[in-house]
């Protein structure tokens, strides 16, 4: 029980509910990264399929699960086939609204004849709010199965005149505009990617900056989010090359369909879902991030660490890093521990723009 997350644990406290029901197929959405998919099997049950959009959390539960013949998936979509819809799909509540309300409706569509939905969550993350939306979208009444650890666990059921259906691309948002490069930009966003329906200040600095003292050659945009460095940046240089990182399925998407918007070349730009640097295996003139420093609700580190840390080892020999952040956070610091040549390009009361350059160790 130390492994799953408190959402995770009261789902346990239903395992015998579960093994009851003897449905002839179940399925997750949205998952946290801990072992309750696993437990599940453990206990016998095995028609399972997992949806998740998050790359850490599907790298995860495959490489803890692998003993077992598991069928999940990382994407934006959260759709199954007509012909494979589920008896009960549980669905973990994430925080944001326009996010909830997209599992929610998508959650739906994926069940069969008086098919069930299981909604689990945080009371503090908005569960109370939560249940109302899924009683207007399903049409019938919700119930509480169970409550622990500040956790709530609700349950509905399929009404058959109910059965929206909604791809990603329809809850987009054409969110923000802006100003760049004597070119006026509009960008799209999902529902659950990083400042949704505007741009956000860091990101906005970063861009000044990028006009300023512009980059060129192979670019990574790590934790690109919209796209939208990435596709600014390009927009200065003729020989650009750029590929777009994210752990997010939904910031992939969003960056798919804002590289088509722009106009950029297949041939010259590439989508990357990865953990950090888990799945990048080519070295860059130049890595831009504008970082996140949140991983569900908790705040850490962990990604910008390695962001800074590990970048020597994806920077061609003259490459930079650089990154916008928050003067709060030791940024700064780690820039130091990582390279010879580290300069403040911009700043601000709240955020600065740095630039690494020579690592220290050049490893090849």
């Amino acid at each position: 029980m130390k492994q799953l997350a408190p959402t995770s644990q009261l789902l346990m406290r239903s395992l015998p509910l579960l093994q009851e029901m003897q449905a002839d197929s179940l399925l997750i959405i949205n998952p946290p990264a801990d072992l309750f998919c696993h437990e599940l099997l453990d206990a016998g049950i095995k028609k399972l399929s997992i949806l998740s959009s998050d790359y850490h959390t599907y790298q995860y539960t495959k490489e803890q699960s692998k003993e077992y013949t598991l069928n999940i998936g990382f994407t934006s979509e959260f759709i199954t086939e007509s012909n494979n819809r589920t008896d009960l799909a549980i669905v973990y509540l994430p925080r944001e609204k326009p996010f909830r309300d997209y599992l929610l409706s998508r959650s739906l569509d994926t069940l069969g004849p008086r098919g069930k939905i299981w909604l689990v969550g945080e009371n503090r993350a908005g569960i109370k709010s939560a249940a109302k939306q899924l009683a207007k979208m399903s049409a019938t009444t919700v119930s509480k199965l169970d409550s622990a650890r500040h956790c709530s666990l609700l349950e509905t059921q399929l009404n058959n005149a109910v059965r929206p259906a909604h791809d990603a691309q329809s809850q987009a948002q054409p969110a923000f505009s802006l100003r760049f490069n004597q070119k006026d930009w509009s960008f799209t966003t999902l529902p659950g990617v990083f400042s949704y329906a505007k741009l956000d200040p860091a990101s906005r600095m970063l861009l000044q900056n990028l006009e300023e003292l512009p980059v060129s050659g192979h670019v990574l945009d790590f934790a690109c989010g919209s796209g939208v460095l990435g596709i600014c940046a390009s927009s200065l240089r003729s020989n650009i090359r750029l590929d777009s990182l994210d752990v997010s399925a939904m910031a992939l998407a969003s960056t798919e369909i804002n590289l088509k918007q722009a106009g950029l070349a297949a041939d010259t730009t590439r989508l990357l879902a990865s953990d950090a640097y888990s799945e990048v295996k080519q070295r860059y003139n130049a890595i831009i991030s504008n970082p996140p420093f949140h991983r569900d609700s908790r705040q850490t580190l962990e990604v910008s660490e390695a962001l800074i840390h590990q970048a020597p080892l994806h920077l061609k020999a003259k490459g930079e890093l650089r990154v916008v952040a928050n003067r709060h956070l030791p940024y700064l610091a780690l820039f130091e521990q990582t390279f010879r040549q580290v300069k403040v390009l911009a700043s601000d009361r709240y955020f600065h723009v740095i630039q690494g350059k020579h690592p220290l160790s050049h490893r090849t």
